[in-house]
């Protein structure tokens, strides 16, 4: 397997992947992809398949893998597809990763890769933790091994596929990023325990897109123009927390009912508005800065520009026009964060009061008093 990724490596043999000839390129991204779910979920019995490794390097796969499932604080260790600690650590992941690779068809890849991404789903859900493969590009040459391979839908959306279709009058551009956070607490808060309410109300949004009739999680995101990684993070990882799906969409359909209750709000049409409002003018915070003998700076108008932003899109503040960090070169991304604290806790209510009467403007220009 060494010797066949340097003759690949120098042009000297047609790359194939499980029987079909593949660009090079693509080769070695299967090859990442592959040997990434081998590090993360091989077992000794893995290795005991493969009767022509060395001693060596079957002893330096095990003490990695035992080392790794101690390192609890991330690094190096846990990142799948990092270089790995030895030679002879490497030569035992090829020697894994060719069945895979190598095999004479479809198959006999299909079901090693289908075993070892079943592991890796059952490890997620028992740690409640994020899919340590995410950051692994999955190349198109593995799709016919992936697609027999990637288990059923998560029990949460199955019980969603056995439910009566819900009449729900709205689409996702009704739908905010972030629920409101009263709602998600009182109901579905409770069938997530351990998440961070930020991430639990993405997830939240994405359900009411899926009673709005996207079949997926992942069109559901597409729908909501949600970042496709957060989108991906909530729904990979925190429907594993609920254990009562039924009651789960029950509480999402009493949200749902709720907003429709509350009047329909068009989110995707205020995102739409406000995507370029990076800054709000200084001559309207001067307004009301003076009087309380504040200083309108540029980041002041940047988190003011934020502040606007979220107040009328419901979206997560980190995502605001206003912090795309080509506009803050020289500003760390926890610095940034701060001074946002600092500006939502220090604003007064003749302020808010300002800004919310200047993002009617920019949403409502037609209407009298707008700009």
């Amino acid at each position: 397997m060494q010797q066949r990724v340097l003759d690949i490596a120098d042009g000297r043999t047609v790359p194939r992947v499980a029987g079909r000839t593949v660009a090079a390129a693509e080769f070695f991204a299967a090859l990442r992809f592959t040997t990434a779910v081998a590090r993360l979920v091989a077992t000794d019995d893995d290795l005991a398949a493969c009767s022509f490794l060395p001693d060596e390097a079957a002893e330096a796969f095990t003490a990695e893998q035992h080392a790794r499932q101690r390192a609890t604080q991330g690094g190096a260790r846990t990142q799948m597809g990092a270089v790995p600690p030895a030679a002879a650590h490497a030569a035992a992941i090829l020697a894994l990763a060719e069945p895979v690779l190598l095999g004479p068809g479809q198959r006999s890849g299909s079901d090693l890769l289908s075993e070892w991404i079943g592991r890796a789903v059952a490890r997620r859900r028992t740690s409640g933790k994020g899919d340590p493969l995410r950051a692994v590009p999955r190349p198109a040459c593995l799709e016919p091994l992936v697609r027999g391979a990637v288990p059923p839908a998560t029990h949460v959306a199955g019980a969603l596929a056995t439910r009566p279709v819900p009449v729900v009058a709205f689409t996702a551009d009704h739908l905010p990023h972030l629920v409101d956070a009263d709602d998600y607490t009182d109901l579905l808060a409770p069938h997530l325990p351990g998440t961070a309410p930020a991430s639990g109300r993405r997830l939240a949004a994405m359900c009411l897109a899926r009673l709005a009739d996207a079949p997926s999680w992942q069109q559901a995101a597409g729908d909501l123009a949600m970042d496709p990684l957060k989108a991906a993070r909530a729904a990979n990882t925190l429907v594993q927390r609920i254990t009562d799906p039924d009651a789960f969409w029950d509480s999402a359909e009493r949200l749902a009912r709720r907003y429709h209750r509350r009047g329909l709000v068009d989110y995707g049409g205020r995102r739409r508005a406000l995507a370029t409002l990076t800054a709000v003018p200084h001559a309207v915070l001067y307004q009301v800065c003076r009087p309380l003998d504040h200083d309108v700076t540029l980041q002041r108008r940047r988190h003011a520009a934020a502040w606007v932003w979220q107040h009328f899109t419901g979206g997560d503040v980190r995502e605001a026009p206003a912090y795309d960090p080509r506009l803050w070169p020289s500003a760390s991304t926890e610095s940034v964060r701060e001074g946002w604290r600092r500006f939502a806790a220090w604003i007064p209510d003749t302020v808010a009061a300002h800004l919310t009467a200047y993002g009617h403007g920019l949403l409502h220009p037609d209407t009298p008093g707008g700009t």
